[in-house]
Order: C-alpha cells, then sequence, then structure tokens
C-alpha cells in the first residue's frame, strides 16, 4: 500500500481528459480497478508527492455519479476533482474560471395543473478546497501552466453552479428562466457537477469540488466557436485544478500494519537443556509429547491399569 496521498481528477469529455493529462506531464500506468480504467501518475506538489488518478466518467450526472463511486471505492482518495467545461451565467466571462462553493440540481421539482414547483436541492463542496483555492487565485500564476506567456490570469469566480441533464443553448428557454428565477447565485451550468458531489458525499475522510472553464454563454453558443474555446476553458481548468493540488497540504497516510500471525492458546519459548513433561490423568484419557531441536529427544510412556487387577 502507497504512503502517498491520492487525488483523483474526473473528466467527463474526452477533450477535458487530454487537457490534464497534458498538464500533468510525465509517465502514467494504465490500471483496471472495479470495472474502470484508470491512467495512475507520480505527481510532484509544492507539499506532497501524490497519487495521482485520471478518470473519464461519460456524460450526465447519472453516469458520472456511478463513476465517481467506482473511483472512490477502487483508489480511496483523500481528494476529488471534477474538472471540465461548462456554460457561463451571470458575469462569467468565457475564459474564466468557476471554483464551485455549491452544486445546485435544478431539475427537481412538482409539475401541477397551475405552475411548475421547482425543488431547490444543493450540495456544498469541500470548505478546505474552496478556501484553498481562493488562495489559487489570489497569487495568480496558475495560468502560467496553460499559458506560459499570459500576462494576467483570468477571473475566478467562487460561486454555486447549477447543474441537470438538458444540454441549454438559449438564454431564452425555460431551463434558463428557471435557473435565472429559483438559483440567481449560480455562475455556470453543467452536467455532471450533481452527480460528482452526490457520489462524494457517502464517502466520509474525502475533500471534493468542481472546477469549471466557461467555454461559452447560454446566449453565445456556436459549434465552431466551441472548437476553439473548449480546449481552452479545459486548459485553464486543468491548470488552476493542478495548482489547487499543488498548495493542498493533505495528511499524512499511514502505511497499513503488519498482519499478525494468528494467535495460538499455548505458547512455549525453548530453552537449552530444559525438560518439558505433558501427561493426563483420567479414564481414556491420550498423552502426546515431542522434541524439535539439535540432539532433542521424545518419549511417549503409556500405563493402562486394568480396576479388575486390584480386586
Amino acid at each position: 500500500m502507497t504512503t502517498h496521498p491520492t487525488a483523483v481528477i474526473c473528466t467527463p469529455l474526452e477533450l477535458e481528459y487530454r487537457a490534464v493529462r497534458g498538464l500533468i506531464g510525465g509517465t502514467a500506468t494504465e490500471e483496471h480497478r472495479r470495472d474502470s480504467v484508470y491512467e495512475r501518475f507520480d505527481y510532484r506538489g509544492r507539499k506532497a508527492d501524490w497519487r495521482l488518478v485520471l478518470a473519464l466518467t461519460g456524460r450526465g450526472n447519472t453516469e458520472t455519479s456511478a463513476a465517481v463511486e467506482r473511483a472512490l471505492a477502487a483508489w480511496e482518495p483523500q481528494v476529488l476533482l471534477l474538472v471540465g467545461v461548462g456554460g457561463g451565467l451571470r458575469r462569467s466571462a468565457v475564459g474564466d474560471v468557476v471554483a464551485a462553493t455549491k452544486v445546485y440540481g435544478y431539475e427537481g421539482g412538482q409539475d401541477t395543473d397551475l405552475e411548475y414547483l421547482p425543488r431547490i436541492d444543493s450540495l456544498p463542496t469541500s470548505a478546505i478546497l474552496d478556501e484553498q483555492a481562493k488562495r489559487v487565485s489570489l497569487e495568480g500564476t496558475w495560468i502560467w501552466r496553460a499559458e506560459p506567456e499570459a500576462d494576467t490570469a483570468p477571473e475566478v469566480h467562487h460561486r454555486p453552479i447549477a447543474s441537470g441533464g438538458k444540454v441549454v443553448t438559449g438564454s431564452a428557454s425555460d431551463t434558463a428562466e428557471l435557473i435565472r428565477k429559483h438559483f440567481s447565485d449560480a455562475t455556470a451550468i453543467d452536467m455532471e457537477g450533481f452527480g460528482a458531489m452526490a457520489a462524494a458525499r457517502q464517502v466520509r475522510g474525502v475533500e471534493a469540488t468542481v472546477i469549471r472553464g466557461v467555454s461559452d454563454r447560454l446566449d453565445d453558443k456556436d459549434k465552431e466557436t466551441d472548437k476553439r474555446t473548449q480546449p481552452m476553458a479545459a486548459r485553464r481548468a486543468a491548470a488552476f485544478a493542478l495548482a489547487l493540488i499543488d498548495r493542498y497540504d493533505p495528511d499524512p497516510v499511514e502505511p497499513a500494519p503488519a498482519p499478525t500471525p494468528p494467535s495460538s492458546k499455548y505458547h512455549f519459548e525453548p530453552q537449552p537443556g530444559s525438560n518439558t513433561t505433558i501427561g493426563y490423568m483420567g479414564d481414556g484419557g491420550n498423552a502426546t509429547f515431542g522434541a524439535i531441536g539439535t540432539n532433542a529427544t521424545g518419549h511417549i510412556h503409556h500405563h493402562y491399569r486394568d480396576e479388575e487387577e486390584d480386586r
């Protein structure tokens, strides 16, 4: 068992996976665990040497939740990050990064004859990762991982995100209006954040959060533009995520204790020249004696006395 802390980075899309993998560098070891394929890296952070695991979850909250559950069971990490691109809301611009403080699930609700009554459901992200994310954005050097020639870092928003199964492509859509009305502080929208946090909350001892690079706005979605902005946003989210792992100071990982040999009811310490006698008295009794060692001898004495002889 490794004594290095473990961080798992989950990405829903292949372009997000490639962005993270490209910034990690080094040689990956492919491992198959719990019916999933992972890549493991030895990663030297600022405060610890990490076992860094990269996982491709697939799209949507349901699929991502199942994939995160498997990754948590397979690796027992100290940190779990969901990293990728998202749509911008409120004041976030294309190229900005959103470090989620909580994730709204916007699809729950009751649809009546008169109106739709949403049931607001939210899951917090890790408080300690949120604090560390604020320090990363204050330092501003994280962008150099993705863009070494950048003069300044993009804006980082420490705000909630909204998560659901719909691909929202218009700011005047019913879903966009629902989010504005009931989740007005959400700064990005995605399709996997709620599922990832729902899985992570079931496991004690793991710090989890969501990092999104803004690749488009709801009123400015275009497939040709996505070809340019999505790789850029994914790379920025990956750079911020790795800088966050660099800053995080994990608790020491205790090595597994050595297995204890099976205990015996009786324990004998051999002593040179010592004598041991084992016997049994009683009807039908048996006694067994053995000796082990150089020049050792063992004797078994059996004396049978018939009660008829004494009469």
